[in-house]
């Protein structure tokens, strides 16, 4: 096909050269015919050819000054040029061979020879284009390969770094627990042992959340995690939000102001515990970095209602030590933090920030900074949440059965009961059984899977309540579970049966619920929830 084929220009004056050349090579290339290096340049305005047969005794310009004029321009400079000459003298084709020229043809033409040349040259420009672009091929390869090497050294680093920074919040505060609970075992009056247990506990707990952030970080990494939705009084969460907070800020003689628009809905569908959870995030980070008696304000604002769903706007600002704008590109990175200077004054994970930004993103929103140094800062954020037409009452009555905060321990009154508990780990069935030994609930403890279904086996109609650890030796809970489904029963068709692990992936709980299990506890245990549990499936 034509467009398959090369382009050549043809330049010389001589008519009867040019018609030679037409003919000669039109079956086989593009072939423009031009009479002087004038059109010749005119023509190359709109033709890009793979290469010029140029005529050198021509009037006007001759072809070493076309050829001379061809290589100072950039776009034309690298063309081959073959000299078309009926002068045969050696000086002539140093000359032309200097200017740039791949060859030279003596007239009168010889059409085999011409074909030939034409061929080779044609064919040697294809492999130097060949190899010109394995080349540039070749050089992206290696800055690409460069970049995502440099890329990867830095993550590294930076999870080296990070797992440094990790080792020290975890074995620092482990510390405080171990010390904290020798202090107290060697002292005798209990209001002091007392004191130091409340120590002990404080730094498990700053154990637990490095821990829960390691754990979101993986999740966001394997792009598992997942928002779970539900109805909820928006205004009573910022409430406790400002509540727990705000311990902390009254210690450091801080301010907290609350600004929601009145046209906020008090009852919105969202994922209540990770909305908590970034607003928690922003609001402790404002505390830690604004000095003494500075001032956080936390502003709640609608900027658009569709179709039952609102874009609300949530800003957290202060008047702390700012960050300056070669920081603020650091800040939503896993593993970082401002600086590091930021790390070993204030403490702190450093995925905080980065966890904050995919679940805004999981909520349809987006966040950023406002901030300078020394002027304090401005955390930013969108998400869209459904309006809920709800009763306050029929909210509170939801909430109860979810979130049991109140329950305490003397709150049950469960004596008569016998409960069956599988977990293969000492301590965890002595914690266990202090936990629950002012409920009145008599236990049955199992080392194993095995053990608990042969339990169960012996006398159904004595357990009310099946707690069932997952990994565990000779037989795991999950299969445990099956096994005692499978029973010819009605007692175990129907007994509750609660995973209580450490486990506590989205996927551990599906899969904990499909083998026939009723619900999940996560370990280390939270009093309120585990008696609440109690009281939900026993119905005391």
């Amino acid at each position: 096909m034509e467009n398959e084929r090369k382009k050549i220009i043809a330049v010389d004056d001589n008519p009867e050269n040019l018609t030679l050349l037409k003919n000669t090579l039109k079956d086989i290339y593009m072939v423009y015919p031009v009479p002087s290096a004038a059109e010749m340049f005119e023509l190359l305005e709109h033709v890009q050819p793979e290469l010029i047969m140029l005529d050198v005794e021509m009037q006007d310009m001759n072809g070493y000054e076309a050829a001379r004029k061809l290589k100072e321009n950039n776009k034309h400079n690298e063309i081959p040029i073959i000299f078309l000459t009926s002068m045969n003298d050696p000086k002539s084709e140093i000359e032309g061979l200097t200017l740039g020229a791949v060859d030279y043809i003596h007239k009168p033409i010889v059409i085999p020879l011409l074909l030939q040349r034409l061929k080779m040259h044609l064919s040697f420009q294809d492999h130097q284009r060949e190899i010109k672009d394995m080349l540039e091929l070749k050089s992206k390869e290696v800055i690409l390969r460069e970049a995502a090497e440099q890329e990867a050294l830095s993550a590294s680093q930076a999870k080296s770094d990070f797992l440094s920074h990790m080792s020290h919040e975890i074995r620092s505060p482990l510390n405080a627990v171990i010390g904290m609970m020798n202090i107290g075992y060697e002292k005798e009056d209990i209001e002091e042992v007392k004191v130091y247990l409340v120590r002990a506990k404080n730094a498990a707990n700053h154990v637990l959340n490095v821990i829960n952030d390691i754990l979101d970080m993986s999740k966001i990494e394997a792009n598992k995690l997942e928002l779970s939705f539900n109805d909820f009084d928006f205004k009573k969460m910022i409430s406790k939000i400002v509540d727990v907070t705000g311990i902390r800020a009254q210690e450091k003689h801080q301010q907290i102001t609350v600004n929601m628009e009145p046209d906020i809905p008090s009852f919105i569908n969202c994922d209540e515990l990770r909305l908590t959870q970034v607003i928690t995030n922003l609001m402790t980070n404002s505390i830690k970095f604004t000095p003494e008696n500075g001032k956080i304000t936390l502003s709640v604002q609608k900027l658009d209602e569709k179709d039952g769903e609102i874009t609300m706007q949530i800003e957290v600002a202060d008047n702390g030590i700012g960050i300056s704008p070669e920081q603020q590109t650091r800040l939503f990175k896993a593993y970082s933090q401002a600086d590091g200077g930021t790390t070993r004054k204030f403490g702190g994970t450093g995925l905080g920030l980065a966890i904050s930004k995919r679940i805004v993103e999981l909520m349809q929103g987006s966040i950023w900074i406002e901030s300078e140094l020394d002027k304090g800062a401005k955390f930013i954020f969108t998400i869209k949440v459904k309006k809920v037409e709800q009763s306050a009452e029929q909210s509170s009555d939801k909430s109860a059965s979810a979130v049991p905060a109140g329950i305490k321990a003397d709150d049950l009154h469960l004596s008569g009961y016998t409960i069956l508990a599988a977990d293969d780990t000492d301590f965890n069935r002595e914690i266990l059984a202090k936990y629950l030994d002012k409920t009145g609930v008599a236990i049955d403890f199992a080392e194993n899977g095995r053990k608990a279904v042969d339990m169960f086996k012996k006398n159904p109609d004595k357990y009310s309540l099946i707690f069932m650890d997952i990994n565990m030796p000779e037989l795991s809970g999950d299969e445990a579970t099956k096994e005692i489904r499978a029973l010819d029963s009605k007692k175990a068709k129907e007994i509750p049966i609660i995973a209580m692990t450490a486990d506590v992936f989205k996927e551990d709980i599906e899969k904990c619920l499909s083998v026939g299990m009723n619900d999940h506890i996560s370990k280390p245990i939270v009093l309120p929830v585990l008696f609440g549990k109690l009281k939900q499936y026993m119905g005391v």
